[in-house]
């Protein structure tokens, strides 16, 4: 018997759910290599993504699998950006419309004082791990730059408002 979570949303949140229901069963990450565990039971999802849960479902069903039971939650999405003073600013910037990181990075350092261009990558890189920020569009730009002569923008954008 196993409980099964969907890597979408505030994923430590779903762990503590499944924890709070029972503490005695293992929790698992479900995904293309796990979905067909015979164990698993239940899946903890948040509304949002419920599809994947659903597509999973049908998966298990074509395998001869019996279908887990859905637990699905409501994704608070403002606390998505609470938890972290940092990625709500990130948030609000991203508010006006995809930036890539530097842009990110100059914006966050005018209004909000002194931070490392790795603080904000990283908060970039977990908000998009959480469900908060996506990746919309890569940009080759050519130029003089210290490392050489072009550059990828990675350009984020908010999943959802918030």
């Amino acid at each position: 018997m196993k409980f099964g979570i969907i890597l979408n949303g505030p994923v430590e949140d779903l762990k503590f759910r499944a924890k709070k229901m029972n503490p005695e069963v293992p929790v698992i990450i479900i995904d293309e290599n796990t979905y067909d565990d015979a164990e698993i039971f239940a899946v903890f999802v948040f509304e949002p993504f419920r599809s994947k849960a659903n597509n999973f479902n049908k998966l298990r069903v074509k395998k001869g699998l019996s279908p887990f039971a859905i637990m699905e939650f409501p994704l608070n999405k403002i606390n998505l950006v609470v938890k972290n003073s940092v990625r709500s600013k990130i948030a609000d910037i991203l508010k006006e419309g995809p930036a890539y990181g530097y842009q990110i990075y100059k914006k966050y350092k005018a209004r909000h004082g002194a931070i490392s261009i790795r603080l904000i990558y990283y908060h970039l890189k977990k908000g998009e791990k959480d469900g908060l920020f996506e990746v919309t569009d890569f940009e080759e730009v050519v130029g003089d730059f210290s490392w050489g002569t072009s550059s990828k923008h990675k350009y984020y954008k908010l999943k959802f408002l918030v």
